[in-house]
């Protein structure tokens, strides 16, 4: 529930951030579409390997489907 909250802290300050300062994710703009239509793909891809590995590789796995995660709902 911790990690849970941090994600939340962390996904808030960066879309309020994003309200102040909309130059900081603009790079990311011009992906946006690319970003959009591989969310299944990245998300069936990287469920699989989670389930493949084990231990500190699937904490990598979920940091890295996070960190895209976060990045699919600010974009």
């Amino acid at each position: 529930m911790r990690t849970l909250g941090l994600i939340f802290v962390f996904l808030g300050l960066l879309i309020l951030f994003q309200q102040f300062h909309p130059a900081f994710i603009e790079p990311l703009y011009q992906y946006a579409p690319y970003i959009k239509r591989a969310f299944w793909g990245v998300t069936f891809t990287l469920l699989g390997l989670y389930l493949l590995t084990k231990g500190a590789l699937r904490r990598l796995i979920l940091a890295v489907y996070l960190i895209y995660l976060l990045i699919y709902l600010v974009v």
